[in-house]
């Protein structure tokens, strides 16, 4: 069975996206897993079904390991282009995604999400911990691009507190007033050139340690550049967070189903 699909990247992190709405299929997990495998399928980080229920525009997020997924940041500003090729979106509005309802706008042809609401932050010994769509723990270091990410990541997402549900894991060195990170992903379980749910973390991490004052931060992430933006409050919470960058169209085509 051909499958037509599209793959997009918001600063290098990809996604193949699916139009569900007719094809009404429901992938085994060994397939999406097979789809995202960069020798053996189309190669991305994630894969996301476009599906309308009672006229509800609703992205169903996969991981790269096939399983279902928390919120994806990026991905869901990847949706929102993807649904606007095919006019299902307009330039603002609303779509569903597993932690909710996301209002999104187009600011100077950048797609900018907002995201949930970040209603506590943990510290945890020199880092902190906060769930923003998607749980990351957040640490800084000193040569973020010389760091042994891998291994460092791993420490934290396979130890005791981690490892059964997994945490995504940023480090993070700010430079010349600019939050640099890199972000190891659960269910890729590898380093990705950028993480949305993870850029969020780390503007809000770097703001509740006092190490930014501005309420829009630039964050590079090796993809590229984000920026997010939020309100923090008197009770440690922090509302109404976006999410802006660009995103880009890498090529459309169709492929087999795996088996």
């Amino acid at each position: 069975m051909l499958i037509p699909f599209n793959k997009y990247h918001g600063t290098g992190n990809d996604f193949i996206m699916i139009d569900n709405r007719e094809l009404r299929l429901e992938l085994k997990q060994s397939q999406i897993s097979q789809l995202c495998n960069r020798r053996f399928g189309i190669g991305a980080d994630g894969l996301i079904l476009l599906q309308v229920q009672n006229e509800v525009v609703e992205m169903v997020y996969y991981n790269a390991d096939g399983a279902p997924s928390s919120m994806c940041g990026n991905g869901g500003r990847c949706f929102v282009t993807f649904c606007q090729k095919l006019e299902v979106l307009s330039e603002n509005g609303e779509f569903l995604a597993v932690d909710g309802m996301h209002p999104f706008k187009m600011v100077d042809g950048l797609v900018s999400l907002k995201m949930g609401d970040v209603s506590a932050i943990e510290t945890i010994n020199d880092a902190v911990y906060m769930d923003t769509g998607s749980p990351h723990y957040v640490t800084m270091v000193e040569d973020v691009l010389e760091i042994d990410l891998i291994n460092d990541a791993r420490k934290v997402r396979y130890n005791n507190r981690f490892s059964a549900e997994g945490t995504n894991v940023n480090f993070v060195e700010i430079m010349d007033g600019v939050t640099h990170i890199r972000t190891y992903e659960r269910g890729v379980e590898d380093e990705t050139l950028s993480c949305g749910t993870g850029a969020t973390a780390c503007a809000i991490a770097m703001h509740s340690l006092g190490e930014v004052s501005e309420l829009e931060v630039p964050v590079k992430v090796l993809g590229g550049k984000l920026i997010i933006s939020f309100k923090p409050n008197a009770d440690g919470s922090y509302t109404d967070i976006w999410l802006t960058g660009p995103t880009t169209t890498v090529f459309a085509g169709e492929t087999e189903l795996p088996a």
